[in-house]
């Protein structure tokens, strides 16, 4: 194993992320080795009977042929203790990344092969019962047979969906409570010629959780009639950011920008969050920097890697109209916190976001630590500068990365640009 991983280079796998198999190697050489730390849960037989947070899984391997299952636990717990199963945002305030990888594996994540489009449209029972839980305003206790005794003697990471343990088809399912559905929830899912972006963002304007909102839209649960289909779990993540992300731009645009420069910070989990906020019309860059030691740029065992070149992706007002290959879901995550800060202070601004991802991040977790570690940076006030080079040299002097400017694509473009309070 270790020989494998010298082979390869560490800027292919802060590319990759387990995510493309870009090495060739599947499954993920540096996943396979932290499985072998993660704790273990037994069960007696395939019978299942626990309270799904509520939860599902959407795969998507094989697409348009995935499958899709209920999450639970191997027991029944209380209603804020199974609750806490999926809760990105307690985590992020409470819990340690081995706290979290420990509460995750104990759900099992179950399966069941269906076609995209027909599942959504006309569900079998199994997919019904899914889709309830997607719209679940608390945990339900929840039945399943299992095709076989499942092994807790392995959990499954990765970048963009939060841990779980382990996978095991379903032959049977079903719900042993009503499932109570708020009404925000009930009338987007119900509206079949409510366009999908349409329904996430009235979910969003609604209160509804935007956890929930991917849960959702991953059931095939919104959208005209014709057009609902099942969407992978990872995939409705970053539908459900980007959505969110382009409703929120368009709010942001027709406000005043914000009178001075400022810059906040935050870390959760060894992400390190530097948030710099210009006073210009919307614009938003992330510079991503797995360092020395962060799980994708390290992990091999002879010789320690180098820090991988940071990655970047940006836009100026008109916004992206290509998927962010570079920082892939991170963009979406980082990018959507920045427009609810704006949008509560009622200003727009170009915001310049300095992620780095040290060697505290031991395991990968998921993108929402991304989206709860930006929350938290721009959760304070922050510092407000005077010019713009005094906010920038603020950050030169806290950043890790010591040339993070020099690896910027889009603030040379901002330097460059006129304000009308230069005329």
């Amino acid at each position: 194993m270790a020989d494998v991983l010298d082979s390869i280079p560490p800027e292919l796998c802060v590319r990759c992320k387990a995510a493309r198999a870009l090495c060739g190697i599947s499954p993920c050489p540096l996943l396979r080795r932290v499985q072998g730390h993660l704790p273990k849960v037994a069960l007696p037989g395939r019978d299942l009977t626990g309270s799904s947070p509520p939860s599902l899984f959407v795969g998507r391997h094989g697409y348009p042929k995935v499958n899709v299952g209920p999450m639970l636990p191997a027991e029944h717990l209380p209603e804020a203790q199974a609750r806490n199963l999926d809760d990105p945002r307690r985590w992020a305030d409470e819990l340690s990344i081995p706290d979290v990888v420990g509460l995750r594996s104990s759900l099992v994540r179950t399966t069941h092969a269906v076609k995209v489009d027909a599942a959504a449209r006309d569900p079998d029972r199994i997919t019904r019962l899914s889709q309830e839980l997607a719209v679940a305003a608390r945990p339900v206790d929840t039945e399943v047979h299992l095709r076989k005794v499942p092994s807790f003697s392995v959990a499954h990471v990765g970048s963009f969906t939060a841990p779980h343990g382990p996978t095991v088809e379903v032959q049977r399912a079903e719900l042993t409570e009503n499932v109570r559905v708020e009404n925000p929830v009930e009338r987007a899912t119900s509206d079949t010629d409510l366009r999908a972006a349409d329904g996430v963002v009235e979910m969003f304007d609604a209160g509804v959780d935007p956890y929930q909102m991917e849960r959702i839209l991953s059931a095939g649960m919104l959208g005209q009639e014709r057009a609902r289909r099942l969407v992978p779990t990872r995939w409705a993540i970053t539908a459900t950011d980007d959505t969110l992300g382009k409703a929120l731009i368009d709010r942001v645009r027709d406000l005043p920008t914000i009178d001075k420069p400022t810059v906040h910070f935050g870390e959760r989990f060894g992400n390190r969050f530097h948030v710099v906020l210009l006073p210009r019309v919307w614009g938003f860059e992330l510079i991503e920097s797995w360092q020395k030691g962060s799980f994708w740029a390290s992990g091999r065992e002879h010789a320690p890697a180098p820090s991988a070149p940071p990655s970047v992706d940006w836009e100026d007002h008109r916004g992206r109209t290509e998927y962010a290959h570079n920082t892939t879901g991170g963009y979406y995550a980082s990018r959507l916190p920045v427009l609810e800060h704006l949008l509560e202070r009622g200003r727009q601004a170009t915001a310049i976001v300095l992620r780095e991802i040290t060697s505290d991040y031991t395991t990968p977790l998921g993108v929402w630590v991304v989206r709860e570690s930006a929350r938290a940076a721009l959760a304070g006030k922050g510092l407000v500068f005077e010019d713009v080079e005094s906010a920038l040299r603020h950050v030169q002097r806290r950043a890790r990365l010591a040339d993070w400017r020099a690896h910027a694509q889009f603030l040379p473009q901002v330097l460059r640009q006129r304000t009308l309070d230069s005329f």
